[in-house]
């Protein structure tokens, strides 16, 4: 499985899901927000964000590490009830990719949750997992494309 199908699958299972509305990828600094000029790129909320972070190599294995950023607008202060949802929106996420697909990627089940509260052109709130999928992709210089 490559980056990009990785990537490319985490999107879908976003767009698959009930409640979330849109996916982005990137550094943090491409996260989209509503603009109260109408600017056509703009977050559609709940948005899920994947935030890619240091990837390993083993001899064996890649571990591709990224930052997992659901979040809402905060319409009411009621900011611990966008943070608990989100918080569910992950795990249903993480779930999926784990259990929902016949080559069943190694999505580790152990994660970091941080919830947040932040002021960008919106007011926004919702959790950050840490998420890190292990592949099976041993180095082989068999199949190098050198002579």
């Amino acid at each position: 499985m490559t980056y990009k199908e990785i990537v490319d699958r985490i999107k879908q299972v976003t767009f698959d899901h009930k409640m979330l509305v849109d996916f982005g990828y990137g550094q943090l600094s491409d996260i989209k927000v509503r603009s109260e000029g109408g600017v056509a790129d703009q977050a559609d909320y709940p948005y899920l964000f994947l935030n890619p972070t240091t990837h390993q190599r083993t001899q064996q294995t890649i571990i591709y590490n990224f930052n997992m950023i659901v979040m809402d607008m905060v319409l009411d202060d009621d900011f611990l009830k966008i943070q608990s949802e989100a918080q569910q929106y992950i795990d249903d996420v993480i779930a999926y990719l784990r259990f929902g697909f016949t080559d069943k990627p190694d999505v580790q089940l152990s994660y970091s949750l941080t919830p947040f509260k932040e002021r960008f052109q919106d007011t926004v709130a919702g959790m950050t997992a840490t998420l890190q999928i292990v592949i099976p992709d041993p180095i082989n210089n068999c199949i190098t494309p050198y002579e």
